[in-house]
């Protein structure tokens, strides 16, 4: 998918949108507050998107109007999305409301931060979580978004494929790092659950990446050590890729590389490369420090408690030499982050978020 707001005078919304299909005629959501959602299809021919090759017809053009949307000038709370998709294309900026920067924030948890949808929504005039579903056409074209200014981005994305484009687009950069156990565990139970429910169609919408340990956890004995040694000893290479290290595959290697001790030095170094790293057994340090590059309160009181359940498989996971082998990556990396971030806090918290650089 490829789009471009062209202008937003306030009494019109005009600009461009390509969907997947190169051949089919975009529909765009016109999304308002206590409203019914209006359809609308392209009806302005666009001869420049053509010879750009991202459209066969080239009939990819709207301009929404007070014709179409009464009052339009005075509705500061309008969206337009992708209708086929749902991805949101355009939101009006609020000044004074919305943060004029872009973000983007590497979390590599199954279960990312709770509340911060609605706070970012909030704070932020473009939202997208979970990044990690997008494919990379769709990814730059949302990180390459000129004509917002504010935009917020998280997920589970490969940082080596993004970093340049972040860069180039001045896109402010952190990542929260989780310990590679609990990690393991939290996304065994997760499956698990989903496993035994009837939701199982929603795991590769929820879980991009994850799919393939879909088998692997079904009838998994989370509470018996020696179950989980023999899943182990008998996973197959399509679940071990999926299982091994993923916080090293998010932060050193690039796609299609297979995670290993050698990619830590390369995670290390971009990490460093970022505004702000933290850790979740720091999380309000790096929360306090956050909310001073950003200027705002992201997270709010938000206290990530790992629940019994998963530090108990977490501690069962730790004694199992199998998975600490296919974790290896990212415990050297945690270990190295860790005892960065905790050293810096300890010697000045007003400068940890720069102070990656020790790693």
């Amino acid at each position: 998918m490829f789009f471009n707001i062209d202008a937003d005078d306030g009494a019109a919304i005009g600009g461009w949108l390509a969907p997947d299909n190169p051949s089919a005629v975009p529909k765009i959501l016109v999304r308002r507050p206590g409203e019914e959602d209006i359809e609308i299809s392209a009806t302005i021919q666009r001869p420049d998107v053509r010879d750009l090759g991202v459209h066969a017809t080239g009939l990819v053009g709207f301009l929404i109007d007070d014709k179409m949307i009464q009052g339009l000038p005075g509705v500061e709370d309008i969206e337009l999305l992708e209708a086929d998709t749902g991805i949101l294309i355009y939101r009006r900026f609020k000044k004074g409301r919305h943060i004029e920067r872009k973000f983007f924030l590497f979390d590599g948890s199954i279960r990312p931060i709770e509340k911060l949808g609605g706070r970012s929504r909030n704070l932020f005039t473009l939202t997208y979580p979970s990044t990690e579903r997008y494919a990379f056409e769709t990814m730059l074209v949302l990180i390459n978004n000129s004509f917002n200014k504010s935009i917020f981005m998280s997920g589970r994305s490969s940082y080596p494929r993004y970093a340049h484009f972040l860069s180039n687009a001045k896109f402010t950069t952190a990542a929260l790092l989780g310990d590679p156990f609990e990690e393991l565990a939290q996304r065994l139970v997760i499956l698990s659950l989903i496993q035994k429910s009837d939701s199982t169609h929603m795991l590769p919408l929820l879980f991009t990446g994850l799919t393939a340990l879909s088998d692997f956890v079904r009838d998994l004995p989370l509470e018996d050590p020696k179950g989980i040694l023999a899943k182990f000893r008998n996973v197959t290479d399509e679940e071990r890729e999926a299982l091994i290290s993923p916080m090293t595959r998010m932060f050193g290697c690039i796609p299609g590389e297979t995670p290993e001790r050698r990619h830590v030095p390369a995670a290390l170094e971009n990490l460093a490369s970022m505004e702000l790293v933290g850790v979740r057994s720091r999380f309000r340090d790096f929360s306090a420090l956050l909310a001073g590059i950003l200027g705002h309160d992201l997270t709010g009181d938000y206290e990530p408690v790992v629940h019994p359940s998963i530090s108990a498989l977490a501690d069962r996971l730790s004694r199992i030499s199998l998975v600490a082998d296919l974790l290896e990556a990212d415990l050297a990396l945690y270990s190295f982050a860790e005892e960065s971030v905790v050293s810096a806090l300890s010697d000045d918290a007003d400068v940890v978020a720069r102070d990656t650089q020790t790693m």
